[in-house]
């Protein structure tokens, strides 16, 4: 598969605004746990994998995303 310039730039700023999209879901839902349950989503114990995964995951779906636009958009 050949990737043109146009997609390799939606691509990586698919990816860029993917990962930022996901540390703000992360601190979000971090924020709502706290006022709401009392508890710190990073505390002894916590799963640090979901601190990694949830903004990797998003950055991924948004360079997916942006290349399905950019093909759409005729980026060939």
């Amino acid at each position: 598969m050949h990737t043109s310039p146009v997609q390799a730039k939606a691509g990586l700023v698919g990816l860029l605004a993917g990962g930022a999209a996901g540390f703000l879901l992360l601190d979000v839902v971090g924020a709502l746990l706290l006022v709401v349950l009392g508890r710190s989503f990073v505390g002894d114990g916590e799963p640090v994998v979901l601190i990694v995964a949830v903004p990797l995951v998003c950055a991924v779906l948004g360079c997916l995303a942006a290349l399905r636009v950019a093909r759409r958009k005729g980026g060939r």
